[in-house]
């Protein structure tokens, strides 16, 4: 029996590969193929997990601290959310909250009801997991628009005592965050969703067999 072994690394399809071959070396880029992602489940598992936890710190330390003509202050994520409504900034805030609250938090929920699903060899809408699987990968690009602003202002506005922007830790553990959410997306295989044996329901168990 023979199967198709795709590359992740060039995208390379290899045609007719012996199924008794669990392992490939790609004629283009020499990667190391594989049917599957070896313990896709366990990484995945464990850069969620770990991206969880970092989200804890992410929201609770500052991550920016504004002085501007002798006055301090200093944000969090959600107390910058806050300030720009305040200001009536209304769009601004609600693309900060959107990319560094709800995206990392629903991409984190989202893996978690895929590997809920792999481990428990569900059947069920399989296919609206995969696509669930596709946008969680679309939307992890834009979760470091917190970074970015703050590594943009921070170089941008230092104009000494009049005017200065200086990033505080909690970049560093949102940033972690992000990065191992992105880990825990790239390490799930999808495929995995469709492994599962096709369990059939108790009607077509009790059913007759037809002569």
């Amino acid at each position: 029996m023979s199967r198709t072994l795709h590359c992740h690394a060039c995208t390379l399809a290899l045609t007719n590969v012996a199924s008794e071959v669990e392992t490939q070396i790609c004629p283009r880029c020499s990667s190391t193929l594989h049917y599957r992602q070896p313990h896709s489940l366990a990484r995945s598992s464990a850069f969620a997990v770990a991206g969880l936890i970092m989200l804890v710190p992410a929201n609770i330390l500052p991550v920016l601290s504004i002085e501007l003509l002798g006055k301090a202050r200093t944000d969090t994520i959600f107390s910058g959310v806050v300030s720009l409504f305040r200001d009536g900034l209304w769009g601004i805030a609600l693309i900060v909250f959107a990319a560094s609250i709800l995206v990392p938090l629903l991409k984190l929920v989202s893996l978690g009801i895929l590997i809920h699903a792999v481990h428990t060899k569900s059947i069920k809408r399989r296919r609206g997991l995969t696509k669930l699987y596709a946008f969680v990968k679309f939307i992890g690009r834009w979760s470091m628009l917190d970074v970015f602003l703050v590594a943009f202002l921070a170089g941008a506005v230092q104009f000494g005592s009049i005017a200065s922007v200086r990033p505080e830790p909690g970049v560093i553990a949102f940033a972690a965050a992000v990065v191992l959410t992105i880990f825990a997306t790239e390490t799930f295989d999808s495929r995995l969703l469709w492994d599962i044996d096709e369990i059939s329901t108790p009607d077509e168990q009790t059913k007759a067999p037809t002569p």
